[in-house]
This record gives C-alpha cells, sequence and structure tokens, in this order.
C-alpha cells in the first residue's frame, strides 16, 4: 500500500476516532452534570394548593406536610436504594430478572406507602378545615394555579356573603 493511499485512510480513520471519543465524553459528562442542570420539579399539587389557605391555616398545613415527610424519609431512602439495587442488577453482564423485579417491587411499596402516610395526614388535618377552605384547597389542587390564594380567598368571601375586605 502506498503512502498517500495510507494517509488516505488513515487521517479520516484518526478523525473518526478522536469525533466519537468526543462525542462520548460529552455524553458522560454531561450524564453527569443534568441532574445538577435539571429544571426543578413541579410544585406537589397538594404543597401549591395550600396557597389557598389563610395565611394561619397554610403555616400550619405545610408545617404538617413538612413533618409527615421528615416521618416518612427513611422509608424513601430505602426506596433510592431498591433503586440504586435494581440498576446495579440492570448493568450485570448476567441479567437477573427476578432481582431487578424484586427490587423494583420495594421501591414501589415503599413509594405507596410513604405516599400512603403523607395522604392519611392531609386527610386528617381537612378535618379541622371549614367547608369553604376545603373547597378552596380542592379547587386549587385540581387546577395548581399560582393565583391559589386569591381563589381561597374569594370561595371564603363568598361564604360569607361578600362581607370583609377584599384580598
Amino acid at each position: 500500500m502506498s503512502l498517500p493511499l495510507k494517509i488516505g485512510f488513515g487521517v479520516p480513520l484518526i478523525l473518526n476516532i478522536f469525533l466519537i471519543g468526543l462525542g462520548l465524553g460529552a455524553f458522560l459528562s454531561g450524564a453527569r452534570i443534568a441532574p445538577a442542570q435539571a429544571p426543578r420539579r413541579p410544585v406537589p399539587n397538594v404543597w401549591a394548593a395550600g396557597d389557598a389557605l389563610p395565611p394561619p391555616e397554610r403555616q400550619a398545613f405545610r408545617q404538617m406536610l413538612r413533618d409527615k415527610a421528615l416521618e416518612v424519609q427513611p422509608e424513601l431512602k430505602s426506596v433510592g436504594l431498591a433503586r440504586r439495587e435494581a440498576a446495579a442488577l440492570i448493568s450485570q453482564p448476567d441479567y437477573d430478572q427476578t432481582g431487578v423485579e424484586q427490587a423494583l417491587e420495594r421501591a414501589r411499596q415503599g413509594e405507596m406507602h410513604a405516599r400512603g402516610e403523607i395522604d392519611i395526614a392531609f386527610a386528617e388535618y381537612l378535618a379541622h378545615l371549614t367547608p369553604a377552605q376545603r373547597a378552596a384547597l380542592a379547587e386549587a389542587m385540581v387546577h395548581n394555579r399560582p393565583n391559589a390564594l386569591k381563589a381561597g380567598m374569594e370561595a371564603l368571601q363568598a361564604e360569607k356573603g361578600g362581607q370583609g375586605a377584599k384580598p
């Protein structure tokens, strides 16, 4: 093979290897950076719906949610461990479908239990609200409107027959 022919094949080969390495490097470093740069998740409906409550109730409502979240945090950590275990099993050369299914099932059950605990606390909290406050909270949950506080105040004023100052 002549020198010009070797150069003709060698240069594109080296260039392609360089470009593949560059693309792979960008992908791998982007995968590590992506979680930190990912946009924030939307505010959960229940949390945002608290805006429909008057300030004292809103503060108590959010404190209840914080307290319950702290209570279920250990369970949510075990959910994360189960998901990481599933990911580790998935990446093994010998795929263990049963192990992956069991790890994902533990994660799913843990998430459902934690969510159930928060839902129970939410339902218990609602018992001390007025019907108008519960209606405003329900409306805000459904629509997750940024203007939920205004909607809640309007509902309270409607219940009072329009008396009082406007928000």
